[in-house]
């Protein structure tokens, strides 16, 4: 009797005897895989999940998703990098690949990987500048979805008061004409977060950049936020707090949604995530308020954000890894996860004249797309993203010991000037330290 086994490691076996010859035939056992993602509304959560078993049954691979909330999923991240175990695959946050890669816990893809995803011409050009990491040759990452910051407005409220919303924003100065009109037919013109929040970072960006500064010089060493051009786009971002409903307490990201969909302010600055969460509004009459609501682009440039999909160096499967971020990749899973999960596609072949007519809401996203900046990825991006969040809060807080709500703020150039300079003579220094 002869007995042939095969090479694979046994998953099942099947014995099949034939005359005197048994083959103990071993099937190959599936190769299982962890996709680490953020949470996503329920239909995008179930379409991600038909997508990883689409791929699953093709390739032979098991893929399981382990969600994570916003709040959260840095943390998680961390403790894969740290520890170099779970995940092979992860969504990240646009700004986070730098920290990443610096702790060189990320796979680079070849130039074969990348042609097969797509060249960086497939991608917007703000998209594809958050993943082109400054100190390195290679390429780390591959944009995923994306995020610009715009205008959000009730047209009704501009038509009460009659304002032309098509020339409100074109200007820092005509906005400032649009709420005071608005303010003088007694109706809030503005919300915007003021607590301490990593999102009035990239809110104040458009403001920055609109006025010809930065927040760090061209090659990352020094922050350049407390220059004459810095200062006065915040000046003209801070200024807006006499337009917004009278409030005691720090304006957080939650009150400020509660504040714009009950409709007691007339516009807000956010991403494309806003229409999701109001179409998810519990209470209100979502199918009469969807047709009242517009959008604008900033008068500075968008901030480009979003997500990016990494490849884990302590993975087992690199090859498969990379035929997993070219599936979710592909044009066919961005056109409808993007849809579904509230971010936008970053495929320019996508924008179709079809698609952005789809939604009136989509021509103005596409030009953020095409017009706006991203963060390049930076060394401490991190650490400064966080101070810049707590030193603009700070600012807000100076702001609402020295005025009363709805009168110009008496000294806004002397508190920025102080805050700004401040901050950047601790940053620099720093930065000064980690790069000797």
């Amino acid at each position: 009797m002869l007995i042939l086994t095969g090479l694979n490691i046994c998953h099942s076996i099947r014995i099949i005897q034939q005359n005197e010859l048994i083959f103990i035939c071993a099937a190959r056992k599936p190769i299982k895989m962890e996709f680490l993602t953020v949470t996503t509304p329920d239909i995008a959560t179930e379409r991600m999940q038909a997508e990883l078993a689409r791929f699953g049954k093709e390739k032979n691979i098991s893929v399981s998703m382990l969600q994570v909330d916003w709040e959260n999923i840095w943390r998680e991240l961390l403790n894969v990098a740290i520890y170099r175990r779970g995940a092979d695959i992860a969504e990240i946050g646009s700004t986070w690949l730098e920290s990443l890669v610096a702790m060189d816990t990320l796979n680079p893809f070849s130039a074969q990987d990348i042609y097969q995803i797509g060249s960086k011409e497939v991608f917007f050009p703000a998209a594809w500048q958050n993943v082109v990491v400054t100190s390195q040759k290679d390429i780390y990452a591959i944009p995923f979805r994306a995020d610009a910051r715009v205008v959000f407005y009730w047209k009704d409220l501009f038509e009460k008061a009659s304002v032309d919303a098509s020339q409100a924003f074109l200007t820092n100065e005509n906005m400032v004409a649009a709420f005071t009109q608005l303010q003088e037919a007694g109706i809030a013109g503005w919300v915007a977060p003021t607590n301490d929040s990593h999102n009035t970072v990239y809110d104040l960006a458009s403001w920055v950049w609109g006025a010809g500064g930065d927040f760090l010089s061209s090659d990352g060493q020094q922050t350049i936020i407390n220059s004459p051009e810095a200062q006065r786009g915040a000046y003209d971002f801070f200024d807006l707090l006499r337009f917004m409903p009278a409030h005691t307490e720090p304006v957080t990201n939650a009150s400020m949604l509660d504040v714009f969909f009950t409709r007691k302010a007339a516009a807000t600055v956010a991403g494309p995530w806003l229409l999701n969460t109001l179409k998810m509004q519990k209470g209100l009459e979502i199918e009469k308020l969807l047709p009242l609501l517009g959008t604008a682009l900033l008068p500075g440039p968008s901030f480009v954000g979003g997500t990016l999909l990494v490849s884990w160096k302590h993975g087992h499967y690199p090859t498969e890894a990379v035929e997993l971020i070219s599936s979710l990749s592909s044009s066919e899973f961005q056109a409808e996860y993007c849809r579904v999960s509230g971010l936008l596609p970053v495929r320019q072949n996508l924008w179709s004249r079809e698609f952005i007519e789809s939604s009136e809401h989509l021509s103005t996203f596409h030009q953020a797309l095409q017009k706006g900046r991203g963060i390049p990825p930076t060394a401490l991006w991190g650490m400064i993203e966080d101070r810049l969040a707590k030193m603009i809060a700070t600012v807000w807080q100076d702001m609402y010991a020295v005025k009363n709500l709805g009168k110009p703020i008496d000294r806004l150039d002397e508190i920025i000037a102080k805050r700004f300079e401040i901050f950047a003579t601790r940053l620099n220094m720093t930065l000064s330290s980690s790069s000797s």
